[in-house]
């Protein structure tokens, strides 16, 4: 009896493997796929992120006292943002 059910176990144990490893196989290609544009689109944003910042020294060179002003009142709204959130 004993050896008849783990006869059996191990059937099912073996089938189950045998059906488990493509599924497996299949995540597996899954997630590397998923990996690869996920690189794909850190690229590209790293991209963006270059012609960002080029595009804002480009403006900062062609508009030096526009660039400060608007650094100047930033920077006031700034402090003033976090001086009403002290006095709370």
């Amino acid at each position: 009896m004993v050896d008849r059910v783990a006869a059996r176990a191990h059937e099912t144990i073996d089938r189950v493997a045998a059906k488990a490893g493509p599924a497996v196989e299949k995540l597996r290609e899954s997630a590397s796929t998923y990996r690869e544009q996920l690189h794909a689109k850190a690229d590209r944003l790293g991209a963006l992120e270059e012609q960002w910042i080029d595009s804002a020294r480009s403006y900062v060179r062609e508009h030096p006292f526009t660039s400060l002003a608007v650094a100047a009142v930033a920077g006031m709204v700034i402090a003033k943002i976090f001086s009403s959130s002290h006095h709370r």
